[in-house]
């Protein structure tokens, strides 16, 4: 089997490989494709998609994203296979800490290759809410005199620049003042609807305006906060997963982080 690139004219045909209950795979792979950070492989058998997965690439850092391997092709080590070539990649651009979100299916194939367990992502569910803002007046939006505020709290949360992938996406993001400083800040059109906070008022604030929208949050066990306004609003865990990491541990603040960007970028 081959290991080649993956091509725009394959991604209409990836929700064949889709596992039971995750979001339509197809729009992440548009955006995987579109960007110079990322690269996206296939294996194929033949002409058939045997198995898909990407390397999101900061400057030091990287994340594997939707690895998957197609049901027909289980168990016949191609997840390793898949894997091991990502890891290359981020390697070649001399990228030392790789990051991943591994269900229990993938956990065994990652924990081979070298990966350890950081931290759980907890994912609850619930129903959708419009509750209104304590302090309607603290939420603005995006302005161009809070980025360094904004990238400096996401680099807290996350221990990674990820300024590359953020720049975009700034204009349509929602600011939560504290003291005229950036306390939170809401991603309402990227991926899963991201938000970063230092303070737990203004994460569980911004928490709103997402259950408005959202009735799914995934977000570090590590943010207690979190997860009991969550639950105080009714929410219920219904899984985990394992946030995975091979090379130098970085630092980083996962209370920080009130809601995931994806399970591809943490």
């Amino acid at each position: 089997m081959k290991v080649l690139n993956l091509e725009s004219a394959d991604i209409d045909i990836l929700n064949q490989l889709q596992p039971p209950g995750w979001e339509d795979i197809r729009s992440y792979f548009y955006y995987y494709i579109s960007s110079t950070s990322c690269d996206s492989i296939k294996i194929c058998d033949g002409e058939r998609i045997a198995a898909v997965g990407t390397t999101i690439r900061h400057p030091d850092t990287a994340w594997l994203a939707h690895v998957i391997v197609h049901p027909d092709y289980r168990n016949q080590g191609l997840g390793k296979k898949l894997t091991s070539e990502l890891i290359d990649r981020a390697h070649a651009k001399n990228i030392k800490t790789i990051y991943l979100d591994a269900t229990d299916m993938g956990f065994p194939v990652y924990k081979k290759l070298g990966f350890e367990t950081e931290t759980e992502y907890v994912h609850m569910d619930g129903e959708i809410i419009n509750q209104n803002l304590t302090n309607p007046a603290a939420v603005i939006p995006f302005v161009e005199k809070y980025r360094e505020d904004v990238l400096k709290l996401d680099q807290s949360t996350s221990g990674e620049n990820r300024e590359l992938i953020l720049t975009d996406r700034l204009k349509y993001a929602l600011l939560y003042l504290k003291e005229n400083r950036v306390a939170g800040i809401y991603f309402p059109n990227f991926f899963e609807n991201a938000i970063l906070a230092d303070d737990p008022e203004a994460g569980t604030e911004l928490m709103k305006l997402r259950m408005r929208v959202k009735n799914k949050f995934r977000f570090p066990a590590g943010n207690k906060d979190g997860i009991e306004f969550l639950i105080k609003n009714g929410y219920q865990q219904v899984r985990t997963s394992r946030k995975m990491i091979l090379g130098p541990v970085r630092e980083w603040k996962e209370e920080y982080n009130y809601n995931r960007i994806s399970g591809g970028l943490g």
